[in-house]
């Protein structure tokens, strides 16, 4: 007869681990192109020495659209002509906002909601039509 303790035994890690940090995760860094959350679509130059520097981005729309511009040998250093066509877009949408809070109030006399719309229709709207643009220009692959 055998009087072996009968232990049980620790349960197994679950698959998902809140605690475990996935170093890969673009956690927290902005997309490369339109500057919503990352979602981890990624990009770097396989042709720079290590440490390399990796590019995040939101959808694989924005990451078309910056690989295509690199293929080209386009950085995104500075405003592009897609960047500066969204700001132009933005504007008639900052406008729209501008209507509804009123155009004779002083940037230092509106209130923090004001100020909380403009820069919300500002960043949605930038970001929608980032979005938009690099949904219609043309992937190479």
């Amino acid at each position: 007869m055998n009087h072996v303790a009968q232990v049980p035994s620790p349960p197994a890690a679950p698959a998902y681990c809140p605690e475990r940090i996935r170093l890969w995760h673009p956690r927290l860094k902005p997309c490369a192109v339109c500057l919503r959350p990352a979602r981890g679509f990624g990009f770097f130059n396989p042709y720079k020495p290590r440490p390399r520097e990796h590019r995040w981005f939101c959808s694989m729309h924005c990451q078309a659209f910056f690989a295509a511009r690199h293929r080209k040998g386009l950085t995104m250093q500075g405003t592009t002509d897609e960047e500066r066509l969204a700001i132009a877009l933005v504007m008639k949408r900052l406008g729209q906002t501008m209507e509804l809070i009123g155009w004779d109030k002083r940037l230092r006399d509106l209130t923090e909601t004001d100020v909380t719309a403009l820069i919300e229709e500002v960043l949605e709207g930038y970001g929608a039509e980032m979005s938009r643009i690099a949904a219609g220009s043309e992937v190479p692959f």
